[in-house]
């Protein structure tokens, strides 16, 4: 049994490593480890980490601000 690391994204299997090494048409088990609540773990760090340094920032913005949208966590999960 060969065992393949990778990620699956938008319905890809892609691995870390090439395989050049498997040849023709082979049977294979896909096992998808569940870490959704990992990632919205750390996606939630991250906001709360940039939020921080938004509100302890002491750089003086000059200028007209533009509008900026950011992605939803369940925006950037379609995609």
């Amino acid at each position: 049994m060969l065992v393949v690391n990778g990620f699956f994204e938008n319905g890809v299997f892609v691995p870390e490593k090439p395989l050049a090494t498997i040849k023709g048409r082979q049977r294979a088990v896909l096992n998808i480890e569940e870490t959704d609540k990992d990632d919205k773990q750390n996606r939630l760090k991250a906001w709360q980490e940039f939020s921080h340094a938004i509100r302890t920032s002491d750089e003086i913005l000059e200028g007209e601000p533009q509008r900026i949208r950011f992605r939803t966590p369940q925006e950037i999960d379609t995609l």
